[in-house]
């Protein structure tokens, strides 16, 4: 039994015909046929009925051809591990990443991440948490960037930076005049957030339910970027992760005490096979002088 012979047995099963799937084998007619007869023989089972013109599969034979293409898959995917072992993130990668992060985090990277990383072709989706870790298990991407949460025990998780919450008010806000704030100095104003689902709303309602804060429902959505609006109106406060708090007009950050963070994390299937190649772009990215002096800016 070897891989030559599965690859016969694939063509024999597209092509319904022995000749036409030896000439796409590049083999002689008797050649493929013999070693297919070897093979049923060594199986126990025949493969295929050849009783007729066309050459169909035998009920065996489709259950054993599925097994088949699985192993011609996974060779194919070893040889491309092997080619790329000292070069893992060539070609193109599919990243997800949480749309409280896109925003703020790849127009400072994103050039010179290409720059560092030539032989990649980075894709980016936003996506909701939950949307990312079904799209992370069917494959549909390569690895992602999001907040750590619970649910992603399942999977491999590196380290990328933590992030501080603040507060956004309006310059007009009498909590505007403060240095910092208390969680607990939010219960009489109208705490905006953003609609369920998003990973960065939970975090934030953890500690506000715990200081007895109660959220808003004027305005339920998915853009950081129109709460902030609100905010800018004096229509409400809103929480921000730090590498959001660019300069608006009319809006004023301010730290939390006790203070609030999230960890950003890269994350991948457990069994990811350019793992190296993540790790390598992570440790890049923590080093990046953009995202450190980001983190570290002093807003007021």
């Amino acid at each position: 039994m070897n891989l030559k012979d599965f690859e016969y047995v694939k063509a024999i099963a597209h092509y319904k015909h022995f000749r036409k799937a030896a000439d796409a084998c590049f083999v002689s007619q008797p050649t493929l046929s013999g070693q297919v007869k070897k093979l049923e023989q060594e199986l126990g089972v025949v493969l295929f009925d050849r009783s007729t013109k066309q050459i169909t599969l035998t009920s065996q034979g489709e259950r054993l051809l599925t097994q088949i293409e699985i192993i011609l898959e996974q060779t194919q995917i070893l040889k491309e591990l092997a080619a790329t072992s000292n070069e893992p993130l060539q070609g193109k990668i599919t990243i997800g990443i949480i749309p409280t992060i896109a925003p703020y985090l790849l127009p400072a990277l994103l050039t010179s991440m290409k720059e560092a990383f030539k032989d990649s072709q980075f894709a980016f989706t936003e996506m909701q948490t939950a949307t990312i870790l079904d799209a992370l298990d069917n494959g549909e991407l390569d690895f992602a960037i999001l907040a750590d949460v619970p649910e992603l025990k399942n999977y491999h998780t590196i380290n990328l930076y933590k992030e501080d919450f603040l507060v956004a008010v309006s310059h007009d806000n009498a909590l505007s005049k403060h240095k910092k704030v208390a969680i607990s100095d939010l219960q009489n104003y109208s705490l905006l957030m953003l609609s369920d689902g998003h990973c960065f709303k939970d975090q934030a309602q953890k500690f506000c339910f715990s200081a007895g804060v109660d959220v808003s429902k004027q305005y339920q959505g998915n853009s950081l970027e129109t709460l902030l609006a609100l905010v800018a109106m004096d229509d409400g406060i809103t929480f921000v992760p730090k590498l959001a708090c660019t300069q608006r007009i009319g809006i004023e950050y301010l730290p939390i005490f006790p203070n609030q963070q999230r960890n950003v994390v890269f994350a991948c299937r457990k069994h990811y096979p350019h793992l190296s190649g993540v790790e390598q772009l992570g440790e890049w990215l923590t080093k990046h002088p953009n995202l450190k002096a980001k983190l570290s800016e002093k807003l007021n």
